[in-house]
């Protein structure tokens, strides 16, 4: 294989969370006087943080949310999580054949850590990861700069030029290519061409990526 470190993002990569993680965040706006649609949601956040949430909805609530609605929303998701998430379909084969291969592996994510853990633990997918896995929260300016690929490189002792990235959002992927890596866009919800037109390599199945990742 010609690349020394794979890099994975988390959500919508390794768990199947992003429209998971729309219907719950959407509810819990409804709920609270800020009506808004799932799919709304998705258009909006996808890729980004959750501190571009918190500015929309501290800005956009009327009356304004509680001083705890962060903090319900994160254990509403919590619970989501405990009963409904799933890892990708695919991955789980994929990763196995990479720690097979010994190439190192590890995650990069826009989530904060406590919701990059519970998705890597309840899905059971933290076992191969060995705890390398990284938060934006942890870099100073989240993607698309370069920054959190870069520490996750250089955390894991690999050069950028020979790292790889598996992503599915257009940020992630302007990222990647920021950081001086290889970026590998997984269409399976998202529009091909909007991968393809941050500078992608696009797949449409887990089963293509083991090939494409050793085609480099």
């Amino acid at each position: 294989m010609k690349y020394d470190l794979i890099i994975f993002d988390c959500d919508g990569v390794l768990v199947d969370s992003e429209r998971l993680v729309n219907r719950i965040t959407a509810a819990f706006f409804s709920e609270r006087g800020l009506p808004i649609e799932a799919d709304a949601l998705r258009a909006m956040f996808k890729g980004k943080t959750m501190a571009d949430l918190a500015r929309w909805a501290e800005t956009a609530a009327q009356p304004p949310l509680s001083d705890d609605w962060f903090y319900e929303l994160g254990i509403a998701t919590a619970q989501g999580f405990q009963r409904d998430l799933r890892e990708v379909e695919g991955v789980r084969a994929v990763l196995e054949g990479l720690r097979e291969h010994g190439t190192k592996i590890c995650v990069a994510s826009q989530s904060p850590p406590a919701r990059l853990m519970l998705s890597l633990a309840v899905t059971g997918l933290d076992a191969f990861f060995g705890g390398h896995a990284y938060s934006a929260a942890q870099v100073g300016r989240p993607k698309p700069a370069p920054d959190l690929f870069l520490h996750a490189a250089r955390r894991m002792g690999a050069a950028p030029e020979r790292s790889a990235v598996i992503e599915d959002s257009r940020s992630g992927v302007l990222a990647a290519r920021a950081a001086g890596m290889t970026v590998y866009g997984y269409a399976a919800d998202e529009e091909p061409e909007t991968l393809v037109a941050a500078g992608a390599i696009v797949f449409e199945s887990m089963a293509q990526l083991p090939h494409l990742l050793c085609a480099g």
